[in-house]
């Protein structure tokens, strides 16, 4: 059982836990279909354009949204992250102003018009700080949310860029914007890309991505266990992570240096069908 003066990193031999959500590595696994989107994403960006991102829950978008952020000249743009998460229209405005500084009380000037101004004012000063807007959970935006949105992206009497937005939702998001009442807004976008779960391959690249990064022996999961992972998870990166996570406290528990197939399916916390 468990030797409690020694800790798991001391156990398994690793320097960071492999799978644990308490620090983000500065670059992140990157398999063909990420590298394209970052690669596009940026070029996207440094042209003023804006555009949409879907994928199931836990296949990786805000890590890779993130990553882009972190590599656009901070000297040329102001990125921002906003949480939709069901906000009312004028909420997430307010959301948008908390971001820019932008005062939102008083009743003088529309909210909107507010932005539109601040956004301008930053896009044509002298340091030219681009404001870069990360709209999550962009599915549950109605449709008039979507036409600020739409309405913060354009300067019409500059005719220039104002903003750009990333849009980011499951994989209803693409589905909602190709209905006829939403052309406005699907024309304002440049793209609209899909990121899917993994594959098997790219599976077993990313756990032993993740094991390489947490300094961890290559021969903390055995290969059985490694393929029963992928295969259970189906490519969802949050479903590895919790998984690899709750197998690792398991093994601890245990007192077992070697995840093994024996292992997972005598664990209480995962249901898996030999």
């Amino acid at each position: 059982m468990i030797n409690h003066g020694e800790s798991p990193a001391e156990f398994f031999d690793y320097k960071y836990h492999p799978f644990a959500d308490t620090y983000r590595l500065k670059t992140p696994y990157l398999g063909e279909q990420d590298n394209r989107f970052f690669k596009t994403a940026l070029s996207l960006i440094s042209t003023g354009k804006s555009f949409a991102l879907s994928g199931p829950s836990g296949a990786g978008k805000s890590t890779l949204v993130h990553y882009v952020l972190s590599r656009l000249d901070a000297n040329c743009y102001r990125p921002a992250l906003v949480h939709y998460g069901g906000l009312q229209r004028n909420g997430m405005l307010k959301a948008i102003a908390d971001v820019l500084g932008v005062v939102t009380s008083g009743r003088t000037v529309p909210l909107l018009i507010k932005l539109q101004k601040q956004i301008t004012q930053r896009a044509s000063d002298n340091r030219s700080m681009f404001p870069v807007f990360v709209i999550d959970d962009a599915h549950l935006m109605e449709k008039e949310s979507l036409m600020d949105i739409c309405s913060l992206m354009f300067n019409p009497h500059r005719e220039t860029v104002a903003a750009r937005f990333i849009l980011v939702g499951d994989e209803t998001f693409e589905k909602k914007l190709s209905l006829q009442i939403m052309a406005p807004v699907k024309t304002r976008l440049t793209g609209h890309f899909n990121l899917n779960t993994l594959n098997d391959k790219d599976s077993l690249e990313f756990i032993k991505f993740r094991l390489a990064n947490g300094k961890a022996p290559e021969t903390l999961f055995d290969p059985d266990a490694l393929n029963i992972i992928s295969s259970h998870c189906r490519g969802n990166r949050r479903q590895i992570m919790n998984m690899g996570t709750l197998l690792l406290a398991e093994a601890f528990y245990r007192q077992e240096k070697t995840i093994s197939a024996e292992l997972i399916f005598n664990c209480d916390q995962i249901e898996i069908s030999e």
